[in-house]
């Protein structure tokens, strides 16, 4: 029960697109299996349709569109996949939860309050950040990467029932 994502090339997708066999390698070092690209790929995506897993990440695309390329290379993703990181990167994730926000819920008054929304995200990413100065990382690496680039993120919960209070 956790999430998986797989990172794809763009060298790949052309052996996919060719029908060529693929090498399955770790970092690059010795081939421990050579498999049709194309029936590779096919069970990816069977997988994904049966179970919604693995997330498939197209990193090439991904550094190519990366700001930091400039000093880093995207090497993989946090466990869930939102967040492209490079070797030794972290990322500080939240949410907001939006039914906090409701004012008036379930009556013809109901709306939601935006600016308060406003407010709790300005500090959410004070917050978030502040997680980087106090966090004992567990390699000095880690720590390094991590401070430098300061990912962090912002999601929404509650959305259906933020409606549902709204009508």
């Amino acid at each position: 029960h956790f999430n998986l994502s797989v990172l794809v090339s763009d060298a790949f997708m052309q052996a996919v697109q060719q029908d060529r066999p693929w090498p399955l390698r770790f970092r690059g070092v010795g081939a421990q299996q050579i498999l049709s690209a194309r029936a590779l790929w096919q069970r990816l995506v069977r997988a994904a349709y049966d179970s919604a897993e693995p997330g498939v990440i197209f990193v090439d695309q991904v550094n190519r569109w990366n700001n930091l390329g400039y000093c880093e290379t995207i090497s993989a993703t946090n466990p869930c996949g939102e967040v492209p990181l490079p070797a030794y990167g972290a990322c500080d994730l939240g949410s907001v939860n939006l039914t906090r926000f409701v004012r008036d819920p379930f009556t013809p008054k109901a709306r939601l309050h935006v600016n308060g929304i406003e407010a709790c995200v300005q500090t959410a990413v004070r917050m978030l950040d502040n997680v980087y100065e106090v966090s004992h990382f567990p390699l000095p690496m880690q720590a390094q990467i991590g401070r430098a680039s300061r990912r962090l993120g912002i999601g929404i919960t509650g959305l259906a029932d933020a409606l549902a209070m709204r009508g």
